[in-house]
């Protein structure tokens, strides 16, 4: 019987102790006839005033986003090194941003169709949410400041957001 526990006992200690065996692992450190170089990394610097006026937003607009801390960023509106104009309703909440320096982060989720704002070519369609989204580049596009993105906050019609588009001039 003696010989059963102490069986029984080396089973169990052989057990235990095959699932927490010590793994060590040592990085070697490798040298290389290259030479070093040193990379360096530019300040992101922030995007130029809107060139854009837009004289048609939907009607509950109240005006500019005065206290722009109060306004939830989001996806489209938090963007380092891009310039906004915010417009809000009567209670301070976002109705309309216009941004500089980003296009939307990612594809539309549904249908989008081609318009022109100002005699640039752009796309615009529903987003999640109710949302609707236009999104041009001026130029190539290759520089950063070069993207605009536009986003209507819910509740908005697609007739509003035709109309404010359509509406939109580049200032002198």
């Amino acid at each position: 019987m003696r010989l059963l526990r102490t069986g029984a006992a080396l089973l169990l200690i052989g057990a235990c102790s095959t699932g927490s065996v010590a793994t060590t692992t040592t990085l070697v450190p490798v040298t290389t006839g290259a030479s070093e170089s040193t990379t360096t990394v530019q300040p992101l610097v922030e995007c130029p005033q809107i060139p854009y006026r837009v004289p048609e937003l939907p009607a509950r607009v109240a005006g500019e986003g005065a206290d722009l801390g109060a306004i939830d960023e989001d996806e489209f509106t938090a963007r380092g090194g891009t310039r906004s104009v915010f417009w809000v309703d009567g209670d301070g909440n976002l109705t309309v941003a216009l941004i500089r320096g980003a296009l939307p982060p990612r594809e539309w989720p549904g249908e989008k169709g081609e318009i022109e704002i100002a005699g640039r070519r752009a796309v615009v369609g529903p987003f999640e949410d109710g949302m609707w989204v236009a999104g041009w580049f001026e130029g190539d596009g290759q520089e950063r400041c070069d993207l605009y993105t536009m986003v209507f906050y819910p509740p908005i019609t697609a007739a509003e957001v035709e109309v404010a588009l359509a509406s939109m001039t580049r200032a002198p």
